[in-house]
């Protein structure tokens, strides 16, 4: 019996058939350049005020934001991703100062909290093509 995972030399031939001009989409493929994180500069906005202090939030969130939250709901759930997101958005000093505050109310940190998860993922959108309104 003939093995099953040997070609013919036509097969061969077949399968090693070179591509039509212009269908190989890396031809004329220039590598993409991204600027290094310290060449970037952070605009920052004010999100919230615990008393007179003001804690702000990126005004444009990096896409890879969303992927790190989307990668951590995706292997534990959104619930669990979202404190990561809102530090990594917020900032530790800020977050801490979300989680000790006496005076905050639920659906003020509702606000907060779906507002970045937004942002983030907004961001993500776009990319996608999908329409915002």
């Amino acid at each position: 019996m003939a093995s099953t995972t040997r070609q013919t030399t036509a097969a061969r031939k077949r399968a090693a058939a070179k591509p039509v001009a212009g269908s190989d989409p890396l031809a004329d493929f220039e590598p993409i350049r991204i600027a290094a994180d310290a060449d970037v500069e952070e605009e920052r906005v004010p999100l919230f005020y615990i008393g007179d202090d003001a804690y702000t939030i990126p005004k444009k969130i990096a896409p890879g934001v969303a992927l790190q939250y989307l990668r951590q709901a995706r292997e534990s759930g959104h619930e669990l991703a979202t404190p990561p997101l809102l530090i990594r958005v917020l900032g530790e000093d800020a977050y801490m100062a979300l989680e000790q505050s006496k005076a905050v109310e639920e659906d003020q940190l509702e606000r907060i909290v779906k507002l970045i998860v937004d942002l983030a993922l907004g961001q993500a959108e776009k990319k996608e093509g999908k329409a915002r309104g």
